[in-house]
């Protein structure tokens, strides 16, 4: 995702016929992509993840999304420490954020809720995160005397995370993500892939990761908006999940509603077969809850790509 800002193409009218028939032709004559994970509706969210409270949590868990995505970690320089947005999270290979935060989190997963999997995202656009990450593997490797393998451990006890979501969007630096993404997956971590870009750098990384990539979120809007899911399915051998923006800015005019969401969804899942979605961002959401709230989106993309 970003930090930048990438304005948001008025292609994106036109993308949901574009690149439907692109993709069905895509695939044409051509082998299926292995499916990723069936059904996976996903949010990403920044702040209101970490401040918003019990109220936030709850939201999540009536919301119908079944997988939330914890934006952004950022990796310090020399350090080592993880930053979520702008809140100092874990230092020393202890956690150090908000003492509530665990427990809150906590609760995504207890019934009644749909929520069966979180994630932590790492790295953003416009970031130096995955220069800091290889730097610091340079420096002291990955083994468990590592500030990246300890401050990783205390941050998957800290959050209960499944998952660690790599978005790196300008180092592309094959053997430290390699590197990195072993480490994570020896403390418990599955890996997801972020990408909007460089499908030839993802699919070398997700080869060298040898089976421990389980999701690919194809960013399909901003800087991702011409993208192509069926031809990203192919070239990865996994079946992608595309993603959308939700409404935004002033006025809340600009982004999909859920509507448009599902439209676009189902047009993925007629021609490039895809079996989940993911939308961008929460925080937007909320914003824009007098138009459209998270529930509303997750029922788009579930009503998508359902049986």
């Amino acid at each position: 995702m970003f930090d930048r800002i990438r304005l948001y193409s008025s292609v994106s009218l036109l993308a949901p016929f574009l690149l439907g028939a692109a993709s069905a032709g895509t695939l044409a004559g051509t082998s299926p992509a292995a499916p990723g994970n069936p059904n996976r509706s996903a949010v990403y969210g920044g702040g209101p993840f970490y401040s918003g409270g019990q109220a936030v949590m709850d939201d999540l868990r009536a919301s119908g999304f079944n997988t939330v995505i914890l934006w952004s970690i950022h990796v310090e320089a020399n350090t080592g420490n993880l930053i979520l947005n702008d809140k100092l999270v874990a230092s020393n290979g202890s956690y150090v954020g908000d003492p509530g935060w665990p427990a809150r989190l906590a609760t995504l997963k207890q019934q009644p809720t749909g929520v069966t999997r979180i994630e932590v995202s790492i790295g953003s656009g416009g970031t130096k995160d995955f220069a800091a990450i290889r730097d610091l593997i340079a420096a002291q490797g990955t083994g468990a005397g590592s500030i990246l393998y300890q401050n990783f451990q205390a941050l998957k006890a800290a959050t209960g995370a499944d998952a660690a979501n790599f978005d790196d969007e300008s180092t592309y630096d094959l053997n430290s993500s390699t590197r990195f993404g072993n480490m994570l997956s020896s403390l418990g971590y599955r890996i997801t892939f972020a990408p909007y870009t460089q499908q030839s750098y993802w699919r070398s990384l997700k080869n060298a990761l040898a089976g421990k990539v389980d999701t690919i979120y194809l960013q399909m809007y901003d800087g991702g908006a011409l993208n192509d899911a069926g031809s990203w399915s192919s070239a990865m051998g996994m079946t992608v999940n595309p993603g959308l923006w939700s409404l935004h800015g002033s006025g809340c005019l600009q982004g999909d509603a859920p509507a448009i969401v599902q439209t676009r969804m189902s047009a993925w899942k007629t021609a490039a077969r895809i079996t989940g979605g993911f939308m961008w961002l929460y925080d937007d959401m909320q914003a824009c809850s007098a138009k459209a709230g998270a529930a509303q989106y997750a029922q788009a993309i579930n009503a998508a790509v359902g049986p």
